[in-house]
């Protein structure tokens, strides 16, 4: 079924090794450590694949080699194929296998963690890895198999991606009632131009369209806090210092503080529907994945639901 792979020299799973060790470090360089010998040892490696599979794998760019397209196609094949092997040894073994999942810092926070509460009854055969990352590298990821689930604004997928969207996520005015006076706090439009605000800055797209929406409604709003994440965002708010824009999910961080949580109409612009994504060749080559996929998507709805409209 397979001689015409066999039939020549130069595959090898020590060879594959090395190029999956190079293309997950960036350059031969660093995959060897500054090793010359290793050095030597991998670009030969490599140069045996090439020839092997009758195409160039990587490129110069600059001082270092990064993979060019059939070098990205191989490693996700490599990678796909290990995976598929380390299961099953993992299995053979009674040993629980590891399945990775990425998503921005609050929603890890305020969304995964508290679902987590079941994975080890539910799943005893599976662990579970979280990594916080930005909505494109957990995309970049999905496609070239370094990642094996990930949470996203719907939409934000490509083929042949699979999202299955598990909900709503709203915002609301996270405000210190020492910062607001009493004959103020209804008044969202003096919150909104008086008041020390703090929230995510780093997406691109989120605080324009806060900006845009308040402005819609007749509000000014400018932002004197810029935090790299909800959580920091969060944090300034605890200190009373800060007023902020934070996901609902992030008021059970503020119990027992005395803070306003008021969802004027604008912010339902602003709110974001959810996905879990994952490639569908995930289910074919690991043996628990769908059971894992069907088990986050039940448990983040559903947490999704406990959530303040």
């Amino acid at each position: 079924m397979f001689d015409e792979l066999f039939s020549e020299r130069g595959l090898s799973l020590d060879r594959l090794r090395t190029f999956l060790e190079v293309a997950e470090a960036g350059g031969i360089a660093r995959a060897a450590k500054d090793d010359a010998v290793r050095q030597s040892q991998f670009s030969r490696q490599i140069s045996e694949l090439e020839q092997f599979f009758g195409v160039a794998l990587t490129e110069r760019r600059g001082k270092h080699l990064a993979l060019n397209d059939h070098g990205r196609r191989l490693a996700a094949v490599v990678r796909e194929q290990l995976a598929g092997l380390h299961d099953f040894k993992c299995e053979c073994k009674s040993q629980p296998v590891l399945y990775t999942l990425g998503a921005g810092d609050s929603i890890l926070q305020w969304l995964v963690l508290p679902s987590l509460g079941g994975w080890v009854e539910n799943m005893p055969q599976s662990r579970l890895g979280l990594k916080n990352l930005r909505s494109d590298h957990i995309v970049e990821q999905l496609l070239h198999a370094r990642l094996d689930f990930g949470i996203v604004r719907a939409g934000t997928a490509v083929e042949p991606l699979k999202q299955v969207v598990i909900g709503q996520l709203p915002y609301a005015l996270f405000i210190p009632e020492t910062l607001v006076p009493r004959v103020r706090r209804e008044d969202v439009a003096w919150m909104l131009g008086n008041l020390p605000w703090a929230t995510l800055a780093t997406d691109a797209s989120f605080l324009p369209r806060v900006k845009d929406a308040a402005a819609r409604h007749g509000h000014n709003f400018e932002v004197l806090l810029e935090a790299e994440s909800f959580p920091q965002a969060a944090r300034a708010v605890a200190t009373g210092a800060f007023a902020g824009i934070l996901p609902v999910a992030a008021r059970p961080d503020f119990s027992g503080q005395k803070v306003l949580v008021l969802k004027p109409p604008f912010l339902s612009a602003v709110a974001r529907k959810l996905a879990l994504v994952f490639h569908p060749r995930l289910l074919r080559i690991r043996p628990h994945a769908r059971a894992a996929a069907d088990w986050l998507t039940r448990e983040l709805k559903e947490s999704l639901k406990k959530v303040p409209g």
